[in-house]
């Protein structure tokens, strides 16, 4: 469409040129020198505008692809702590849970059964508690065998780790111990989610029957999203930990600001790349975990004279620029340089610096200065 725009408004000025032609007053006049003089109205036409130098960061780029990724501890996976039937399912893949927030229930009779062992377990701990202490009362006044004393002890320190043992399975499977001990026995376990995040995964419908650690759901937070990059190994010299980028996933225009935090010393054999680690500088609500993605290492960055690329013009090859006084228009040759977001380097600019130069338009007077 700018395309289309540009080539009507080229033509559009031509046709005014050469309409003014007949009137030897007003008709644009074309230097021998290569300059051009155009009328306000064929500026105006033409939509030339003009600028000056400006000074811009500009780097040397290293190029990179790889993806996206999060830290190990803003993942989760959520199994199964015992087999049992989904009497419960609230999410679904895409929503975002709470830390602690319950996903699911689960339940099971050997859930019941195993609850029932731990009370019984307890009760019958109270008693051989007592009968442990009245023993050693008995021993203490000589009025009992030391093997009675002996077995009420070892009775007593069994059923205490048998309880220990049945308290710690019970909280694996996340039974409420002190709700248990108030003699309300649960029928069902709930799933709680381990971190906030978004659910990535849900594997099982309600109703399902699911073994001990089958994997029910996937939880990713991606607050901490960062770039995994492969750079080959002839650039990695280059690349220092603290330098800019820009990333931008495949088959998007939006591009996002982040800075090299690691760098691998070891050489991948296959790929000849070494992996280097990035974090991105804000959020990126759009990104997603594994997204592939391009990167941009700024390295040997620097403030340097600028101008939009739309200035540069080519006669030939040589890379000019116009120069715009009034309606004049002369045309400069300079060497450019490097080219970040739209912006290329204009090396040892002298004069130019303090001078007009076509910003916009460039291409459309510098097609009429060759027609001329």
């Amino acid at each position: 469409m700018n395309l289309y725009r540009g080539f009507v408004i080229t033509i559009a000025l031509a046709a005014i040129i050469g309409c003014s032609g007949s009137d030897d007053k007003t008709a644009p006049e074309s230097k021998e020198d290569g300059a051009l003089e155009l009328l306000p109205q064929q500026v105006a036409m033409a939509e030339v505008h003009t600028g000056r130098i400006e000074y811009r960061m500009i780097s040397d780029v290293v190029m990179a692809t790889g993806e996206t990724d999060v830290p190990p501890e803003a993942k989760a996976v959520l199994t199964a702590p015992s087999g049992g039937y989904i009497v419960e399912n609230t999410v679904l893949p895409g929503m975002y849970v709470k830390k602690g927030q319950r996903l699911a229930k689960l339940t099971n009779p050997e859930y019941v059964a195993l609850q029932q062992e731990y009370l019984e377990t307890s009760s019958e701990l109270k008693f051989a508690e007592q009968e442990y202490l009245r023993q050693q009362t008995l021993g203490e006044q000589n009025a009992t065998a030391l093997k009675k004393l002996q077995q009420s002890e070892s009775a007593y320190n069994t059923l205490k780790g048998r309880l220990a043992g049945l308290k710690a399975r019970l909280e694996m499977i996340g039974v409420d111990i002190r709700t248990l001990e108030e003699g309300s026995i649960q029928s069902a376990i709930s799933i709680r989610a381990p971190i906030s995040g978004h659910i990535a995964s849900a594997n099982f419908a309600q109703g399902a029957y699911v073994e001990a650690k089958e994997v029910i759901f996937e939880i990713v937070n991606t607050e901490h999203l960062h770039v995994e990059l492969n750079v080959f190994e002839q650039d990695i010299a280059k690349v220092a930990k603290g330098q800019s980028m820009r990333i931008r996933a495949i088959g998007s225009e939006a591009t996002y600001d982040g800075t090299v935090l690691l760098i691998s010393p070891q050489r991948d054999p296959e790929q000849r790349t070494f992996a280097v680690h990035g974090h991105l500088d804000t959020p990126a609500e759009e990104l997603r975990t594994g997204m592939f993605v391009e990167a941009r290492i700024m390295v040997n960055a620097d403030t340097v004279p600028a101008l939009p690329e739309e200035a540069i013009v080519y006669e030939d090859t040589r890379p000019c620029v116009l120069v715009g006084r009034g309606g004049r228009f002369e045309l400069h040759t300079v060497e450019t340089g490097g080219k970040l977001d739209g912006w290329v380097e204009i090396r040892d600019p002298g004069a130019l610096l303090q001078e007009s130069i076509v910003t916009e338009g460039a291409a459309r007077v510098f097609a009429e200065m060759k027609r001329r």
